[in-house]
């Protein structure tokens, strides 16, 4: 049981902000170092989570449970979760704490700027293999652009994005 809760403190650690990184390192240890998974329950486990709303690293549940029963599954979870919810609330305590310094502030700006420019590599990251597959694409990607711009509800834009993708792929 300690090296379960190890183990996925350890995956908690490492897949702050986003759980979907941590997948290789949690399959590595559930089915590769441990056995406590074969890659068919990992394959399900993997499943299940991405089934259930909230974060993928859900599965940590369905590790330690197969591990150690209910006791195991709730170590499992509370585990993975436990070092990510300390370090939120550490943030928060600061982002309260130093709010109103000027160079908090002037960093906001900043970081806000820099997520602006990250988000626009994104972007062309992402455009580039949609420019290989069909150029096409990106005229329906600028009109939901448009649209959300407009401040169409979600579920116009997926519909919009679902007839567009449809139309273009009518075309090849």
């Amino acid at each position: 049981m300690l090296e379960l809760v190890l183990r996925f403190l350890l995956v908690g650690t490492i897949a702050f902000g986003g759980g979907q990184a941590a997948l290789p390192l949690v399959e590595r240890i559930a089915v590769a170092e441990t056995s406590w998974l074969s890659p068919q329950d990992f394959a399900v486990a993997v499943g299940l989570a991405y089934a259930t709303p909230g974060p993928v690293l859900i599965l940590a549940a369905y590790v330690g449970f197969r591990v150690s029963g209910v006791l195991g599954g709730v170590a499992a979870t509370l585990a993975v979760f436990a070092i990510p919810v300390v370090l939120a609330g550490f943030a928060a305590h600061l982002v309260t704490r130093f709010q109103q310094a000027r160079w908090f502030v002037a960093f906001g700006r900043y970081a806000g700027a820099a997520a602006i420019g990250l988000l626009g590599v994104t972007l062309t990251s992402l455009a580039l293999p949609v420019i290989e597959i069909h150029p096409a694409l990106l005229a329906p990607a600028a009109l939901i652009l448009f649209a959300d711009q407009r401040g169409l509800p979600p579920v116009l834009l997926i519909l919009i994005a679902t007839v567009a993708g449809a139309l273009v792929g009518l075309t090849q």
